[in-house]
This record gives C-alpha cells, structure tokens and sequence, in this order.
C-alpha cells in the first residue's frame, strides 16, 4: 500500500518547520531577555548577536522537531490505512481513522487521495499479472470538477507501466477521481 507521495510529505514538513521556528525563536528570545536581565545592572550584551543565535538553534531544533513529528505522522497514517484495509470499512471510517493525526480536511484528503492511488496500483498489479493487458486508459469523470491536469489526460492511453507524459498513474493529484481502465490485448 503506498504511503502518501514524498511531495506531500515535504509539503507538510515546511509548513511545519514554518510555524515551528517562528514560536521556537519567539519564546527563545523572550527566554534570552529574561535571562539577561536576571544578571542584573551593568551587564550588557549585543541582541543582535543572541538573536542570530536563537535563530540559528531555533531553526536546528525545529527541523530536528518537525522530522520526528512527520515520521510519527507517517507511521499512524500507514497503519491508520492498513486498518482501514483489514477492515474493509467505508472511507468515511478512514477519514475517522486519519483525523486525529491530520485534522478533518487533511485526513479526507489523505483518505481520498490514497485510495485512490491503491485502486490504481492495484489494478495495474492485477493487469500485469493477467498477462492480456499491456495498455491503460486514463478515465475521469467528466465532469465540471475535472482539472486542467486531468481534462487532457480524459480517454489518452499509455502502456501498462507507462507514465502519461509525465503524470504518473491516478491520482494525478490530491483529491483526484480519475481511474484506469484496461486494454485488453487483441
């Protein structure tokens, strides 16, 4: 079962690291002026020096923070999913599955997007095996909703392991509806 793709991962991460840093420098600085100021009158220290230090630590610490977060984040939606598998149960129960780790918008995307991905692998693995499919044909549902990266790709085929100009296997992106039907080899 694949895992949600790198991108979303990394995705995930910088958002993070974003609002991380920002609280670390935050309460480091405040931590660093009352620090100074508890060493009493007299004493004098250059802010612009402590603050390329705080930045500095709060950047390290926070990259050092988010991957354990994202690794932990990783681990509960693979085995968040793999439940959900076992189970046999609706998406919904995914995305039930899913939101305490990610919040209820994250998690229907998650849910949505990796099932998707696993329909699709899925498939392709049974078509391979079958050995009387060596095409794919991209499907969506041509609606209003369908994307500027998805319209195009409506009705295209590509070999069994090819990539669709670049776009891989559905889901072409988060959220994405589309399929694969087969071609079966005359």
């Amino acid at each position: 079962m694949p895992l949600p793709t790198d991108a979303f991962w990394s995705a995930a991460e910088k958002e993070l690291l974003d609002i991380l840093v920002s609280h670390l420098m935050a309460s480091a600085k405040v931590g660093g002026q009352q620090a100074l100021a508890g060493l009493g009158e007299g004493v004098s220290v250059d802010f612009a020096l402590v603050n390329r230090a705080v930045e500095k630590w709060a950047r390290e610490m926070g990259l050092e923070l988010v991957k354990g977060i994202n690794d932990t984040s990783r681990k509960a939606a693979t085995q968040a999913i793999a439940d959900w598998i076992d189970s046999g149960a609706a998406i919904d129960d995914l995305m039930a599955l899913l939101e305490p780790w990610f919040g209820a918008t994250r998690a229907e995307m998650i849910a949505v997007t990796e099932v998707t991905r696993a329909f699709a692998e899925g498939n392709v693995a049974a078509w391979r095996e079958s050995g009387v499919v060596d095409r794919v044909k991209w499907q969506t549902a041509v609606d209003e909703l369908v994307c500027p990266i998805c319209g195009p790709l409506a009705g295209t085929t590509d070999t069994l392991d090819g990539d669709f100009g670049g776009v891989g296997h559905p889901p072409a992106h988060v959220r994405c509806r589309c399929w694969l039907l087969p071609v079966v080899t005359e």
